[in-house]
């Protein structure tokens, strides 16, 4: 039974880890061509990038409850319910992304002045930030067309969309950034940075546009109804909004967190800022496989939930938690080894290389721990138990690592290696909580 469960977590999880993977590429594959143009230019992404997420909110909150939603109901053999649930996912999601747009565009500006005064990095920062905020419907709806496919059991269709908008985004942005292609020698455009954002804005569209279709079309059995589209359902609405509060109000305290991580990064300088958004990309790639272990996972729990087959949904998790630390295990080796060779494939500056060296160094110790912890959240997520994320999250950003920074970087001014440090206790916060929360067992009983 247990190595059968494995299995089937597997073909489900893994799938969708190469999604993930894939999505993530679109940033990482900018970041090493905007390397190319200046450690400014870094540093505007990195900026605009911190912001970007922290009004992501309401993405998030719809999006994580999508999952409890159409995995249970689907679980139930409801598909009319099913249905509903997914149009309704698509259509709010639109609806929120128009607000997010508008809060963007009114407070993008007096947001990067908090971060530099530095002309060119701010230039650099609406280049390439203005056209994703525009893009913002689709960027947010594409999310949901994933998740409809995976909530019902098709990994694969998401991963196959994915790595052709990956690779549409791979050829455009070398021709769209740069006025003569490197290793090509071929005419670009030389828009620079904007041509970072014009190249994932297109990618984002390819995949959103695909998958749309294929669900209007009915692909594998899962389909939506255009004219399902065009109205809200406000009984399933308010669930979209109530269920995903807590994971949403944690992945924006999250990002709100990250911004002032990186206010006090700045007053290490430029080369500093540089250094974090490159560092951060390659360990956000740490939890590329976690995250599509959680997608997996809690797709499985909200079927057996759904089945009432609680035994079931309980050994979901606690495999995923042994999937999850042994993969963080594997990063923290890989990082401790390759770090400066990893850090030379993204920007030759030595000293952006040095500083970004110690960020995935020390950042990276506890990871192990928190996989782990992680895997336990596949259950709450699963059944719409999510306020242990909210609260771990809550915690060991708030509680635990901001203070510590503002005692590492304006009381004590110690060297960078020390901020980077402060990852670690906040880790270690975060498994604990989640552990004891889902050994309590109240995720159990809970249904949507």
């Amino acid at each position: 039974m247990e190595q059968s469960l494995g299995k089937k977590l597997w073909s489900l999880s893994y799938p969708t880890m190469l999604s993930f993977a894939l999505q993530a590429i679109y940033d990482m594959v900018d970041m090493v061509w905007v390397g190319k143009i200046s450690s400014k230019a870094v540093a505007g992404v990195t900026i605009f990038t911190t912001i970007f997420w922290i009004f992501d909110v309401l993405n998030e909150i719809i999006g994580s409850s999508s999952v409890s939603m159409i995995s249970q109901s689907y679980g139930r053999g409801d598909r009319k319910r099913t249905l509903e649930i997914a149009e309704q996912t698509i259509s709010f999601k639109i609806l929120m992304s128009l607000l997010t747009m508008v809060l963007l565009l009114v407070f993008l500006q007096p947001l990067l002045s908090l971060y530099t005064k530095d002309p060119e990095v701010i230039q650099a920062a609406k280049d390439y930030g203005y056209l994703r905020i525009y893009f913002l419907p689709v960027f947010f709806a594409s999310f949901s067309v994933n998740t409809i496919f995976r909530c019902q059991g098709d990994a694969k269709t998401p991963m196959y969309i994915m790595g052709l908008s990956t690779l549409v985004n791979l050829i455009l942005d070398p021709i769209l950034m740069f006025e003569t292609i490197p290793f090509l020698g071929f005419k670009g455009f030389g828009l620079g940075v904007y041509g970072a954002a014009l190249a994932t804005v297109i990618s984002i569209c390819l995949s959103f546009f695909l998958g749309f279709f294929l669900l209007l079309k009915g692909h594998n059995g899962i389909y939506i109804r255009w004219k399902g589209l065009f109205r809200l359902i406000p009984s399933i609405d308010k669930k979209l909004l109530k269920i995903g509060v807590p994971n949403g109000l944690q992945q924006m305290l999250r990002f709100i967190f990250n911004a002032l991580a990186v206010h006090f990064v700045a007053d290490y300088g430029v080369d500093a800022i540089s250094a974090f958004g490159i560092a951060g990309k390659i360990y956000s790639t740490a939890f590329l496989p976690l995250n599509g272990l959680m997608m997996g996972g809690s797709t499985l729990v909200g079927h057996y939930l759904g089945q009432e087959d609680v035994p079931t949904a309980q050994r979901v998790s606690k495999i995923a938690s042994r999937m999850n630390a042994g993969i963080m295990g594997g990063f923290l080796v890989t990082v401790l080894v390759f770090h400066q060779g990893i850090m030379g494939l993204f920007i030759q500056d030595a000293n952006v290389k040095a500083i970004g060296s110690q960020m995935l160094i020390f950042s990276s110790f506890c990871l192990p721990f928190l996989g782990y912890g992680f895997g336990c959240g596949v259950a709450f997520m699963g059944s719409g138990y999510n306020r242990p994320l909210l609260y771990s999250g809550l915690l060991a950003d708030w509680c635990i690592q901001l203070p510590l920074l503002y005692g590492i970087v304006r009381i004590f001014h110690l060297p960078i290696s020390y901020l980077f440090a402060s990852y670690m206790p906040a880790d270690l916060t975060i498994f604990l909580i989640l552990f004891f929360a889902y050994k309590k067992g109240s995720w159990t009983k809970k249904r949507v």
